[in-house]
């Protein structure tokens, strides 16, 4: 181990170097992680950062790892947490995190919340270490582009042609009147309502439209991708409705952490989406 890490928060710097900082963080890391000043302040705004309790992390005058921290109430989640690779397996993991928990405490914060994939063993350790345990398992699912003749998109269509039926197409702020009543799993974090009403999306319903019985909220994001940001239904049926009706709209799509009890999951998966790969959430008590 080196010297003792300086850590400071993040506010103090500009966005852009800490955006510099968080990409540096996640170099070699499983799938791309790269923000620029633009990039990041749209994840503060969606995600509620609290730069004054992110934390930047330097050996000498150099950044070697950053931790995120968002906040909302009492409630903190960890939106990144990384070391530079010059600076890792060298106990840095360990210092940073150990800070990070600190700020969490000192800011009045009960519970701190974090998700890591799967295969990261060595980060898992690290947060267990820290004194964090698994509370569920979040899964990512991918749904590529429809092509003409696909006889395997054809037959997830045709599943149940009995609720072969249009979806009716709303505001995202209409829909999400109901998010409390038809949520019986909680979100993860990303997809809270705090991050759904401050995002760019859109709907379709089944059921009355002033008491839908299902639906689903989907939004373009900065990198190309088509994401479904919300699914709620009222039982098990309507969630199957609900992925049948997604099964037939063009394009490639992309679910992110959806739990994997929640009624969405399996439906998701008969109907043309495949789980590429999962996080654990990991979760402890201040």
């Amino acid at each position: 181990m080196g010297a003792p890490l300086k850590i400071v928060p993040a506010a103090t710097v500009s966005l852009e170097a800490f955006a510099a900082a968080f990409t540096d963080a996640f170099r070699g890391y499983y799938h791309t992680v790269s923000h620029d000043g633009a990039s990041l302040a749209r994840r503060v705004r969606l995600e509620q950062y609290d730069l004054a309790n992110s934390l930047l992390a330097y050996d000498g005058r150099e950044v070697v790892g950053v931790a995120a921290l968002a906040v909302r109430g009492r409630r903190g989640w960890c939106a990144g947490f990384g070391i530079v690779p010059g600076s890792r397996g060298r106990g840095r993991g360990r210092g940073l995190m150990s800070a990070l928990v600190a700020r969490a405490r000192e800011a009045g914060l009960r519970r701190l919340s974090l998700e890591v994939m799967a295969p990261n063993v060595a980060a898992r350790r690290l947060y267990e270490w820290a004194g964090m345990s698994v509370t569920r398992d979040l899964l990512v699912l991918e749904r590529a582009a429809a092509r003409a003749g696909d006889e395997a998109a054809a037959r997830g269509a045709s599943i149940t042609p009995r609720r072969a039926r249009a979806a009716g197409e709303a505001s995202a702020e209409e829909l999400l009147a109901h998010y409390w009543r038809l949520h019986a799993e909680p979100p993860a974090w990303q997809r809270e309502l705090a991050s759904l009403l401050a995002a760019d999306l859109r709907g379709l319903y089944f059921g009355p439209r002033a008491r839908p019985r299902a639906y689903a909220l989907t939004g373009r994001a900065p990198d190309g991708n088509t994401y479904v940001s919300d699914l709620a239904a009222a039982g098990a049926a309507e969630a199957e409705e609900l992925c049948a009706a997604l099964a037939r709209t063009p394009g490639a799509l992309r679910v992110v952490n959806e739990p994997e009890q929640s009624p969405f999951a399996a439906p998701l998966l008969r109907h043309g989406f495949a789980e590429v790969t999962r996080q654990h959430e990991m979760t402890m008590e201040l």
